[in-house]
């Protein structure tokens, strides 16, 4: 790699894989000498803030002061926030690259380490590291499992392989807290954050011929709880409990739009096909979208 200073673009509304992974990709390059920004559209959650240097994480850029970008577990530059579409339409940097697992990537302009066999981006940073014969420090492995947590439900989903328990193995004898990164992601609810998510779980519906669970968050929800969005981070794991269902989907009113969250343990269910027909992607068995409605 001739690049020596690289920007590494996270996704809009960044969550623990794409923090994760990019911020352990920034310890990486920065290893071998380079000099690394990371930036995100949208500030990232404060349960994070354990993660090393997540106070360094930007919310702009001048491109032409980079040499190379790299987006991080996104499935398209239009997702990063920063564009109106996947046209990279301003004067970028002559060497981009992308870095995900998304089976819904959008193949934008780049060379791309796309594998949606992955359980996460996390694991292909895990890949990137070894190969580059970088150490893997008690920082990059407190990335990593943080990254790999996140995106496998806690070990929970059907994404959890041998493979993953390998690799979670070997970052925690690098020194990665389970244990802190469960307090700090899975644990730590406010009192509001609790309203939230009582008002969410009363009003679930249940579609029987769909087999669909859904609920719907509005902004005077939010107001009356005292609430923020992060606060329904997790709630729709606890949806996606009720036996039978074939697929849950969450709702939440957002400034200009309304975000679709989607979940699935159907071994039959494609969420991302659903996703995808609302313009958004994902994986199989949890995946999202934003549409431009009230």
């Amino acid at each position: 790699m001739t690049a020596q200073r690289i920007l590494i673009v996270m996704h809009e509304k960044p969550d623990g894989d794409a923090l994760g992974s990019a911020l352990a990709l920034r310890l990486a390059l920065k290893h071998l000498g380079r000099e690394v920004t990371v930036a995100a559209v949208d500030a990232p959650p404060e349960s994070y803030s354990y993660l090393p240097h997540f106070f360094k994480i930007a919310d702009g850029f001048k491109p032409q002061d980079f040499d190379m970008a790299i987006i991080v577990d996104c499935g398209g530059w239009k997702r990063t926030g920063f564009f109106e579409d996947d046209e990279l339409n301003i004067d970028w940097p002559t060497h981009l690259a992308v870095i995900d697992h998304h089976a819904t990537q959008k193949l934008t302009p780049g060379i791309h380490l796309v594998d949606p066999n992955m359980s996460s981006s996390a694991q292909l940073v895990f890949y990137i590291c070894e190969e580059w014969g970088v150490p893997i420090t008690q920082e990059v492995a407190t990335c990593l499992m943080t990254g790999l947590s996140t995106d496998t439900g806690s070990f929970k989903h059907s994404n959890t392989t041998a493979e993953v328990f390998r690799i979670a193995s070997r970052l925690m004898e690098a020194g990665a807290s389970l244990s802190k990164i469960t307090q700090n992601i899975y644990l730590g609810r406010s009192v509001p954050a609790l309203r939230l998510w009582g008002r969410t779980l009363n009003k679930i519906k249940q579609d029987r011929e769909l087999g669909m669970i859904f609920s719907v968050i509005t902004k005077k929800d939010l107001d009356e709880c005292g609430a923020n969005l992060e606060d329904l981070e997790g709630v729709i794991d606890l949806m996606n409990t009720v036996p039978g269902a074939s697929a849950t989907m969450l709702l939440s009113e957002r400034d200009g739009e309304v975000k679709g969250s989607l979940r699935t343990n159907d071994p039959d269910v494609d969420v991302s096909k659903l996703a995808a027909i609302f313009g958004g992607g994902g994986h199989i068995k949890a995946a999202g979208f934003s549409v431009k409605k009230d």
